[in-house]
């Protein structure tokens, strides 16, 4: 049986939708690494992986890379028949910055990840990482030229007619203490100060509040007036 190609294996695993298995963390996109192997599994099953590292200080193989600054790599290889792809991923924090010394929980999850991506050149949810990995020095800088000036358009009057609609309670206002005044009430001075500030500032909703407020001061009044009367 002849061996698959790399545009054969590209063809078949990057048509795969992964959408559903994926999961975003930290400003990235994870691919669930148990369904990736299954998937691997179902189409190449006699795939091959192996996991590249260094000797330790005390003569041992260890299938990680150690930098001198204490930070640590994952490296692995994946072949399917004659076709090799290879992947490497820094042992990260949430924030992605390689960690120092990271313990064994931190390398075997770095291993998944580093694996699930190797697949990704393979085809396998390939487009989930565009972007991820793009240098810095080649993020476009920012144009520092101005932005053309925007000509806004010139303010419209507004039409009289809303002018004379705000204006209606300042107004009625005026002819409610008209009336109360010419019915004999007599308002003290804190009272005359007060409407005449209102009607001043022109505000709808301050007039609504005092035409209640000398309504109910002026029947207040006349009630005391007819008590007195009737005394009489």
């Amino acid at each position: 049986m002849a061996k698959p190609t790399a545009k054969e294996i590209w063809g078949k695993l990057s048509k795969i939708d992964v959408s559903k298995h994926t999961e975003d963390r930290g400003g990235l996109t994870y691919l669930s690494w148990a369904w990736a192997w299954g998937i691997m599994m179902d189409h190449y099953p006699d795939l091959e992986m192996k996991w590249q590292g260094q000797l330790d200080e005390n003569g041992i193989m260890r299938d990680i890379n150690i930098y001198p600054d204490g930070t640590v790599t994952v490296n692995c290889s994946v072949t399917i028949g004659e076709v090799t792809r290879e992947m490497w991923l820094p042992v990260m924090d949430y924030r992605h910055q390689a960690i120092i010394s990271p313990d064994a929980r931190k390398i075997s999850d770095t291993k998944m990840r580093c694996f699930t991506k190797c697949f990704a050149m393979f085809g396998l949810g390939h487009y989930i990482y565009a972007g991820e990995d793009v240098p810095q020095e080649d993020v476009p800088e920012e144009d520092d030229t101005p932005a053309p000036r925007r000509i806004l358009p010139k303010k419209q009057p507004k039409p009289k007619a809303a002018k004379k609609a705000k204006a209606s309670y300042i107004d009625e206002l005026k002819v409610v203490a008209n009336d109360l005044v010419d019915r004999g009430w007599k308002p003290e001075g804190d009272w005359k100060k007060e409407i005449k500030e209102v009607v001043a500032s022109g505000n709808e909703e301050r007039a609504v509040e005092m035409i209640k407020k000398v309504k109910k001061a002026g029947e207040v009044a006349f009630q005391l007036f007819d008590a007195k009367a009737e005394e009489k």
